[in-house]
């Protein structure tokens, strides 16, 4: 038996080395703009660094450089700050949400939630943070909290009710910094800010530098230090050091160290404040911890690497730009693709043009070579070619790309769109026959519709004859930037459907039978307005999106919630939408519709042709196929989600990931379907062996559409049924009785239908 388990393993290892993630389970995607680093921290054994509100530490032992999120280590989200405590050797995160982690040198983190819960109506923003002998304090817009780092909870909180900057304790006074500088005895209680005394400086920071001098940042940069005559009055006197801000000031071996990481140059101090020198460097952040040998380190546009060191940088891998926004899947070259957007209905001023790829393991900057400062929306692969799409720009019409090369533009010279003054953004898309559709509505109301022929579109010299202009002359003259196009493939009529996305504007459908686009005059029909399936009447404000699902039918997103239709039928006059019901299943025959009066964004399909729909304020619904039943909500209370607001969402077409996209980053779930094969010839299983400690599902992957699986022990005994969802099956390796099943060999056969020819599709071994 031992033998025939060895074998087992032996032949599951590669199906197990795909296995890292299992059903249910969340990937954050890192975000790193090395160029908008906010901090670096160097300590005894870790460097931490903070950009584009990510953590990332780099451990110097084992060289493993890694985001922290909150799917390893973190609490919470978007982080704003952090702050690390020489003394104690903690990292204090504070998150933009006024949540506190704080990293201990063992690697516990402890969560302090104590004023984001907070019930308040004043602003709860973490301005700054300062150490003291086994304090924090913590400074907010209400007022500021004294954290114990030695129980680690809240020791007090102090609500002033205006904006705290900075609090900070320099030798045996204590420092305020709001509207004033407030200062007095730290043994002296205060119930108000005004039974402090106060000079008429404010809103700075403040970093104590040794007993009687500290650091004053506010536009400038300041020494300060603490004056007391024989009667105990206190006065300041300070000296100025730059007429700029640095980003932060840290201890070194030797003094401190100021970045001005922006100007391309820091200040260097001895252990009293003196002898500032202004050192001219490379436009990152510096930090050198004070108990160490000396070595910089230092994070900017290339990452993390030793100051003087410039062949080795530790880079995460990630996202190389801020706010993501587009997402398609290339099923050629099984990448994902990410990308900034131009203005839409959800940014109001341009990006420029940024894309990474995503291939499973690794994100690479693919980001065109030619610059789109003015920004672009769809990408959209073609059905042939490897790493080849085309995207839609704001000013400079459509782009094919290859690689990272622009091949061929497509514009008013060799098209027939129209060039107009500030904007061109056309939307397009592929037909089954590999032609390309471009829409114009808003720049080219003479002939808003053309296509070019595949053939005509390979050329090399493209030119404005190769293209059709069908009479399609009911396209209204709405924006094309928040545009929805759909060239439907899965349904036989090739029926083309098209919303500009404004304010209450036409759909417009039409059709080439039999693929001839070169017909100029096409079927076609417009609505204003949709009667549904109950005959009441349905209206629209604002179209987000429109896609086609695997039976052919297009499901619509928009201000008003979610409804679908045929396309095919929207010529006839009893075409009807189907305004999508949940039954209430509470014992009466009432429904609601579906997602009504929610805003939606978004529609992706996945491999059982379910439907996830991102939503603008109540997050992600997945959806049965016919959409009357909500099977899964995932929001910021039950799931990795940052954000109840979706952007995009995308299904991999090759496997069980659904990728999402927030204002605050791109997450990937990984569901319990994938598309479904053809026939059981890739059947496998994992994990395989399954080991006692085990306590996930075991997916069964490479199914045929709606497969029936019996699980049979090796004397043929059915122990478990279960239905694929597309192409997957799960299975928590209990038998019908609720009971881990014994240890043992066991067979997944598998069929179509009940009855159907079966096959031993795979063997799986189970360890008690």
């Amino acid at each position: 038996m031992l033998k025939r388990i060895v074998i087992f393993l032996a032949l599951a290892l590669p199906f197990m080395a795909n296995a890292q993630y299992g059903v249910g389970d969340w990937r954050i995607h890192t975000i790193f703009v090395g160029s908008a680093a906010e901090r670096v921290i160097d300590t005894p054994d870790k460097v931490y660094y903070l950009v584009s509100n990510n953590l990332f530490c780099y451990d110097k032992e084992t060289e493993e450089n890694e985001a922290y999120n909150k799917r390893n280590y973190l609490s919470d989200v978007t982080i704003s700050q952090i702050y690390y405590n020489y003394e104690k050797k903690y990292l204090l995160v504070a998150y933009v949400n006024s949540n506190i982690d704080i990293i201990l040198d063992s690697g516990k983190v402890v969560n302090l939630p104590d004023i984001k819960n907070a019930v308040m109506t004043q602003s709860k923003t973490i301005n700054h943070v300062n150490f003291a002998k086994d304090k924090a304090f913590v400074a907010t817009n209400f007022g500021y909290v004294v954290i114990n780092d030695v129980k680690m909870e809240v020791q007090e909180s102090r609500v002033f009710n205006t904006p705290i900057y900075s609090v900070a304790q320099v030798g045996d006074v204590m420092l305020i910094s709001a509207n004033k500088l407030y200062y007095g005895l730290a043994s002296d209680y205060h119930e108000t800010l005004a039974s402090y005394k106060s000079t008429s400086n404010s809103n700075s920071k403040l970093i104590p530098l040794n007993d009687n001098k500290f650091f004053y940042i506010t536009g400038w940069f300041y020494v300060f230090t603490i004056n007391k005559d024989d009667s105990g009055n206190i006065s300041f006197s300070s000296t100025q050091i730059a007429q700029a801000a640095p980003k932060d000031v840290q201890p070194t071996p030797t003094g401190f160290i100021a970045n001005f990481k922006d100007a391309g140059y820091y200040y260097t101090f001895d252990a009293e404040g003196n002898n500032a020198t202004k050192v001219t460097a490379t436009k990152e952040l510096f930090s050198c911890h004070p108990g160490g040998d000396g070595t910089m380190w230092a994070v900017g546009a290339n990452g993390l690497h030793r100051a003087g060191d410039q062949a080795n940088y530790f880079k995460p891998n990630g996202i190389q730009f801020a706010n993501p926004f587009h997402i398609a899947y290339n099923s050629l070259s099984k990448k994902a693709y990410v990308a900034t957007t131009a203005t839409n209905a959800f940014f109001a001023t341009n990006t420029a043009t940024a894309i990474s790829s995503y291939d499973g393991t690794t994100w690479e900057n693919v980001t065109p070579t030619t610059n789109y400062s003015s920004g672009s929306f769809h990408m959209v692969f073609d059905p042939e070619i490897e790493d080849t799409y085309y995207l839609s720009t704001w000013t400079k019409g459509l782009a094919k790309i290859k690689g990272r090369e622009v091949v061929r533009a497509y514009n008013a010279t060799n098209t027939p769109m129209v060039a107009r003054s500030g904007a061109m953004h056309p939307i397009h898309a592929f037909d089954r026959y590999g032609n390309l559709w471009v829409c114009q509505s808003y720049e080219n109301p003479d002939h808003p519709v053309m296509v070019v022929p595949r053939a005509k579109l390979l050329k090399s010299n493209t030119t404005a004859s190769d293209w059709y202009t069908p009479n399609v002359p009911t396209v209204d003259q709405g924006s094309t930037k928040r545009a929805s196009f759909v060239v439907t493939k899965n349904n036989t009529s090739d029926v083309k459907v098209f919303n500009s996305g404004d304010f209450q504007r036409a759909f417009v459908f039409w059709k080439n039978e039999n693929g001839n686009i070169s017909n100029a005059n096409p079927p076609y029909r417009t609505y204003t307005s949709f009667h549904d399936q109950d005959e009441k009447g349905f209206e629209w404000t604002y179209v987000l999106c429109m896609t086609e699902d695997l039976d052919g039918r297009v499901w619509v997103g928009c201000v008003q919630g979610i409804f679908s239709f045929d396309p095919a039928q929207a010529f006839d006059d009893s075409f009807r939408i189907n305004h999508t019901k949940v039954p209430r299943n509470d014992g009466t025959d009432l429904a609601d519709y579906l997602l009504d009066g929610i805003q939606v964004n978004c529609i992706a399909v996945d491999g059982a042709n379910r439907k996830w729909i991102g939503t603008n304020e109540s997050g992600l619904f997945l959806v049965s196929p016919d959409g009357s039943q909500i099977l899964k909500q995932f929001n910021t209370g039950n799931s990795y989600l940052s954000s109840n607001t979706i952007y995009n969402v995308c299904c991999n077409t090759d496997n069980n990931s659904v990728y999402i996209i927030t204002p605050t980053g791109v997450y990937e779930y990984f569901s319990d379907s994938t598309p479904a094969e053809p026939d059981y010839s890739n059947v496998y299983a994992y994990p395989n062996p399954v080991r006692p400690d085990f306590t996930g599902l075991v997916t069964i992957k490479g199914l045929m559409d709606n497969s029936l699986l019996k699980i049979t022990d090796a004397g043929g005994n059915v122990v478990k049924q279960l239905r694929s969802t597309g192409g997957m099956a799960t299975w928590d390796c209990c038998g019908d009785n609720g009971e881990r099943v014994k240890t043992g060999v066991y067979y997944v056969m598998a069929s179509q239908a009940q009855g159907g020819k079966q096959a031993s599709v795979t063997k799986l071994v189970i360890i008690k």
